[in-house]
């Protein structure tokens, strides 16, 4: 049997998973719109500061609204898997205790809530290592790149 305190030790574990999640995402647009306007080649940080405050600022939603913008997929799986990610994290944060109602005044109702923490946890775990998987490749590409536009500087002719 759950007790309270174990209860809302797990709402704050799921609750920092959520924060993972976005974290990575966000990091994932940024990556994304420096790399598609070559910020690795010519630096802009005013539009990347302007950028980074925007993502900061937007709801989930609208940051994978972002993603969509910034990156093209192949095939339907990241986004439904962050699509599945912003339901969770709606769930969590927009009436779980709403929707639990009564359970907390009893163990076997905290027990039902702590279970629902780990289904939402284990989804933002799912999709915090689908963003960083995405953030990692797309470091790996800038650098890439970066590596590859100075070696072709570096070998041009001088006069």
């Amino acid at each position: 049997m759950a007790s309270r305190d174990q209860l809302y030790a797990k709402l704050g574990i799921t609750a920092e998973a959520a924060q993972l999640f976005e974290t990575a995402l966000g990091t994932v647009v940024l990556a994304s719109k420096g790399h598609n306007n070559n910020w690795y080649v010519e630096q802009d940080p005013k539009a990347a500061a302007m950028a980074l405050e925007t993502i900061e600022f937007s709801t989930l939603g609208r940051v994978l609204a972002m993603l969509k913008q910034e990156l093209r997929f192949e095939d339907d799986l990241v986004t439904s898997q962050f699509k599945r990610g912003l339901i969770a994290r709606n769930k969590l944060f927009h009436g779980f205790f709403e929707r639990h109602n009564f359970k907390v005044q009893s163990e076997e109702g905290q027990d039902d809530m702590i279970a629902d923490l780990e289904d939402l946890h284990e989804e933002f775990f799912r999709c915090w290592r689908v963003a960083e998987g995405l953030a990692n490749a797309l470091a790996e590409v800038v650098i890439t790149e970066e590596q590859f536009e100075k070696h072709t500087s570096s070998e041009s002719p001088s006069k």
